[in-house]
């Protein structure tokens, strides 16, 4: 079981251990993932709280008049009797309505609401018999409102409201994994794109039909380049190196040489900080009909006319 997997576990039990419905093993476990889980502590500590008000869920009910005047009845027999009184006592020949005194002390007065008849209690045969006491009134029992579905009701909505709490956390790292899913199929389209790139570049520069041009400077400077020419899909590869830095406004540009001297303009470039530089491009052109690859510095853009010095060129006779 993985960690992830533990803590999930642990998690959904937090409900019932607010509740106190763990026990066992599950209880052991549960505590033993509290300990090292500040998260769940001050999840469980919530869910208590909310358990905490379930007592105030029930309505409340009063007790019916019937068993509150057993009771007093009940408590008032016991402090006659810790009080010594005996069968000859007239406390049957007083009644318990209300307005009247009470022979048991003035704490005890008017403990019984007057009824239309009022009714002598029985006088007290000995100490066993004080349980026996009728009471004067009897009002129509009522029955307490039930508080075990209440109870049980709450309990669900705060089971409820844990399993909410769990599967928004679920959702939020549904989420979190979705973006990185995301992320990482964006990487891999991009790393895809680069290797067909560099796929073609190779297929350009090492088919058996690619005719290499070596290029040096017409000066025998230190620039130099090398284009390769790939005769079955008209596809030109061109590296350069040593180039020097070149102007605001200015760029350097190829030209593909006819052995009539017509000179068919290229893309233009720009080398990097080491003169480094790399153009691609498609032309069509028949296999004899070129003579030699230049690259001369023009103005930014390019011309249809070479109209500065070569830099660099290189012949057919000097391919390989």
């Amino acid at each position: 079981m993985t960690p992830e997997t533990m803590h999930d576990e642990m998690r959904a039990a937090l409900a019932a251990e607010a509740l106190g419905a763990l026990d066992g093993e599950e209880r052991t476990l549960l505590h033993a993932h509290l300990a090292a889980c500040p998260a769940c502590r001050a999840e469980l500590a919530e869910l208590r709280a909310g358990a905490g008000v379930l007592a105030y869920a029930s309505p409340a009910a009063p007790t019916d008049a019937a068993r509150s005047n057993r009771v007093r009845a009940r408590l008032l027999a016991r402090a006659a009797a810790d009080r010594g009184l005996d069968r000859d006592d007239d406390v049957s020949d007083r009644t318990l309505v209300g307005g009247a005194p009470s022979p048991y002390g003035d704490d005890v007065t008017q403990v019984v609401p007057a009824a239309p008849a009022p009714t002598a209690v029985p006088r007290f045969r000995d100490r066993d018999d004080v349980t026996q006491v009728t009471p004067i009134t009897a009002a129509p029992s009522r029955r307490r409102a039930p508080v075990l579905p209440w109870l049980a009701a709450a309990a669900s909505l705060l089971l409820l409201l844990g399993a909410g709490a769990y599967a928004l956390n679920l959702r939020e790292r549904v989420d979190a994994l979705s973006g990185q899913v995301a992320a990482a199929e964006g990487e891999r389209t991009e790393l895809e794109r680069t290797l067909d790139e560099r796929e073609a570049m190779l297929a350009a520069m090492s088919a058996p039909t690619v005719q290499v041009i070596d290029m040096a400077s017409a000066e025998q400077a230190e620039p130099g380049g090398r284009m390769f020419w790939d005769r079955r899909t008209d596809r030109w590869t061109f590296f350069a190196h040593n180039m020097p830095a070149v102007q605001a406004g200015r760029e350097y540009q190829l030209w593909l040489i006819t052995p009539g001297g017509r000179k068919l303009p290229a893309p233009t470039f720009r080398p990097g900080p080491r003169g480094e530089a790399q153009v691609q491009a498609t032309y069509a052109l028949p296999a004899d009909s070129l003579a030699a690859v230049a690259v001369t510095l023009e103005p930014t853009g390019g011309l249809p006319a070479p109209s500065g010095p070569i830099v660099i060129v290189g012949a057919m006779a000097a391919s390989r």
